[in-house]
């Protein structure tokens, strides 16, 4: 078990690898002594929920969205018992009151729900954040499955310390990717800082229990 201090070590030296800048006074996260995971249950209920209002925002996109298609969406989220996990942003989606800009902001959420299904074990590893999903997997993942319960029988959280280690690295990706905006410069090493940040709040949203999916923490 990595002590806060071992972990961001561990992160420095991998953007040591890749060259990306980084600051020593960027502090450490939490121990795993220090936070409480969500449950299994409520991480899969999000993944679900998730994957199925992005595919409704992408719909929109393509102005392919109607009453018949909605109707469907709310009958799978209701079957899937995950009609109640839903957020305001993704009630939005579904109700159709939204911008291009929420629309094309949900999409990226694509983003944010890979993080979910690697925690859950479905996807194998967090590679390194250059380049989108794959968005065919991504949509399998979920509705390939007819039931929650089917779902549930293909997830197996991950330990808390992978958890940690990965918040703790796209914390310092981030950082890099917020110092390169700031100086009006690309992101640095083919960081895609989109992914990066939509990864980052979806990794405080497993270890924060009061993070807002919606509104996560992405500070830096």
């Amino acid at each position: 078990m990595k002590t806060p201090q071992q972990r961001k070590e561990h992160s420095i030296e991998i953007l040591k690898q890749h060259d990306i800048p980084y600051i020593d006074g960027l502090p450490v996260i939490e121990s795993a002594a220090d936070v409480q995971i969500r449950s299994v249950e409520s991480i899969a209920k999000r993944a679900i929920a998730c994957l199925w209002v992005i595919q409704v925002a992408c719909d929109l996109n393509n102005n392919q969205y109607d009453d018949e298609t909605q109707t469907f969406v709310l009958d799978i989220l209701k079957k899937m018992q995950v009609f109640e996990v839903l957020t305001e942003k993704e009630q939005a989606i579904l109700n159709r009151h939204v911008s291009e800009q929420d629309i094309v902001n949900m999409v990226w959420k694509y983003e944010a729900y890979w993080v979910l299904l690697w925690a859950l074990g479905i996807v194998d590893e967090l590679n390194y954040p250059e380049n989108i999903v794959d968005c065919d997997f991504a949509v399998q993942a979920v509705v390939s499955v007819k039931s929650f319960d089917e779902f549930m029988a293909k997830v197996q959280l991950r330990d808390i310390e992978e958890i940690l280690d990965q918040a703790d690295l796209i914390y310092r990706y981030d950082w890099a990717c917020v110092n390169a905006r700031l100086k009006q410069e690309k992101a640095p090493a083919n960081l895609n800082a989109s992914v990066v940040v939509e990864r980052h709040g979806a990794l405080n949203w497993l270890i924060q229990a009061e993070s807002d999916w919606d509104h996560p923490d992405v500070s830096t």
